[in-house]
């Protein structure tokens, strides 16, 4: 398997949450942010017509050299655990948390996420989010889609 670049975020959508709240609880300073009420901007700060529908913040999670997604995604799950109270209110409250992952490649790539991560990730109630940019190259398909017999 090829070798790809990625990033992680943690989003928070809803309508009860506060992103005040969740950057100090975290200590974090979000990339993104809007509280649900606040005249919509753009992200250069010029107003646009209406009024966010819900919040949401974004936080850029730090990863280490040379890190594997699965182990970057375990780190963040061990940051957060002890806020599994805060994503369960969220979901509680119609609202949803997510990592999302920027996937970067060339060529084709894979990971696995086991079980474990994946319970773990059930446990705090985040999504996953997959967001892969590939190289801007034409696949082409050696075989025919539809399966031949003899």
């Amino acid at each position: 398997m090829h070798a790809f670049r990625f990033s992680i975020s943690l989003r928070i959508f809803g309508k009860s949450i506060d992103p005040l709240e969740i950057s100090d609880r975290f200590d974090l300073q979000p990339k993104w942010s809007h509280k649900i009420g606040e005249a919509r901007k753009t992200p250069k700060g010029r107003a646009l017509d209406g009024f966010y529908e819900s919040s949401y913040c974004s936080f850029q999670l730090s990863i280490k050299k040379n890190e594997r997604l699965h182990d970057a995604i375990n780190d963040a799950i061990d940051f957060f655990i002890p806020h599994k109270d805060l994503f369960h209110r969220i979901r509680n409250d119609g609202g949803r948390a997510e990592f999302f992952i920027g996937w970067y490649s060339e060529n084709n790539t894979g990971e696995i996420f086991d079980f474990t991560l994946l319970g773990r990730l059930h446990e705090l109630q985040i999504d996953l989010a997959l967001d892969v940019y590939g190289a801007e190259k034409q696949h082409t398909c050696s075989s025919s889609t539809t399966p031949q017999t003899t």
